[in-house]
């Protein structure tokens, strides 16, 4: 797998941005419910906007294309990275060396004018690069919710997870067992804009019976999801 760093010129303070798109999805690849889980741990963790950010451009940054679209399935990538890495050892037995054009897929890194870019083409703000790097700095603070909105979605994660005066009681995991596997489901299928606890007090009033429905209907189509991804041609 070719590994590349995701770097480009960003937009100067006070150049307009493009306008909004809904539709733009985030390149950074969905994550397992316990992977989900560890990060938003990790997060809740730091004390600040600028530390929980800089975390994320660190430990969260990582995503993949091939032939030039972004992978976002976690057992697809895993797929894809083992099937690169055995091509690449037949490769090095036939030639020393092969062009960095041969490999389709590719790991990059996400920095702040790819997140800038992003963020300018979902919320058609203006973010500067420099003002990215102030956010992460702490030089800075980010006064715009639509920006953190925007950021959140960018790396997957509840937007409350940038607010460091959201207790970090709100993201505990529910005790109830249909309440927790739901969102593990949920997390699964990519859909990061509610927490467990939203879950569990959604839920919480509502009979056995409809909690048991919900719960069936999230894994049939997580079901589909995956026969899907397994199975391209079906």
């Amino acid at each position: 797998m070719a590994r590349a760093s995701d770097d480009g010129p960003g937009l100067a303070e006070g150049d307009a941005a493009a306008t909004p798109s809904a539709q733009l999805h985030s390149p950074i690849p969905r994550r397992r419910a316990a992977d989900q889980q560890d990060l938003t741990v990790a997060l809740l963790n730091l004390d600040t906007f600028a530390e929980r950010l800089s975390y994320l451009f660190e430990h969260a940054s990582t995503y993949y294309l091939l032939r030039g679209a972004p992978v976002v399935d976690p057992d697809e990538i895993d797929r894809l990275a083992a099937e690169d890495a055995r091509k690449a050892a037949l490769k090095a037995r036939r030639k020393p060396r092969h062009s960095p054009g041969e490999l389709a897929f590719l790991k990059l890194t996400a920095r702040p004018p790819v997140v800038a870019e992003w963020v300018r083409d979902r919320t058609g703000l203006p973010l500067a690069e420099q003002a990215l790097r102030n956010f992460r700095a702490g030089i800075r603070q980010n006064s715009r919710p639509a920006i953190t909105r925007a950021l959140a979605e960018f790396w997957r994660i509840h937007p409350n997870l940038l607010d460091p005066s959201v207790p970090a009681t709100d993201f505990a995991p529910p005790d109830d067992e249909v309440a927790r596997k739901t969102h593990e489901l949920v997390t699964e299928l990519g859909l990061v804009g509610f927490n467990a606890r939203d879950i569990a007090s959604s839920i919480g009033d509502a009979p056995d019976a409809d909690r048991q429905q919900l719960l069936q209907l999230v894994e049939g189509i997580a079901r589909v999801r995956r026969a899907a991804r397994d199975n391209p041609t079906s």
